[in-house]
C-alpha cells in the first residue's frame, strides 16, 4: 500500500516537472524527458489502480497523462 502512495507522489512531482519545462524551457530534447516521464510514471498508476479495482482513479491517470502530454503534441 506505501508503494502506491509513492507512484502518487512520483506523478504529481513529474506533471509539475513537465509543467515547468512546458512554460519556462521548452527545450529541444527536455521534451521528449519529460513526456517519456509522465507516460511512464502516469502508465504505471494506471496499472496500479486497475490492478486494485479503482477504476475512477486509473481514469483519472488516464485523462492527466493526456493533458499533460497534449500541449508538446499540439506544438509538433
Amino acid at each position: 500500500m506505501k508503494n502506491i502512495k509513492y507512484l502518487q507522489y512520483a506523478f504529481l512531482i513529474v506533471g509539475v516537472l513537465a509543467v515547468f519545462e512546458f512554460i519556462f524551457v521548452r527545450g529541444m530534447f527536455t521534451w521528449l524527458i519529460s513526456v517519456a516521464a509522465v507516460i511512464v510514471v502516469g502508465s504505471l498508476n494506471v496499472i496500479v489502480g486497475i490492478k486494485n479495482k479503482e477504476w475512477l482513479q486509473a481514469l483519472h491517470y488516464i485523462l492527466s497523462i493526456i493533458a499533460l502530454c497534449m500541449g508538446y503534441f499540439v506544438i509538433m
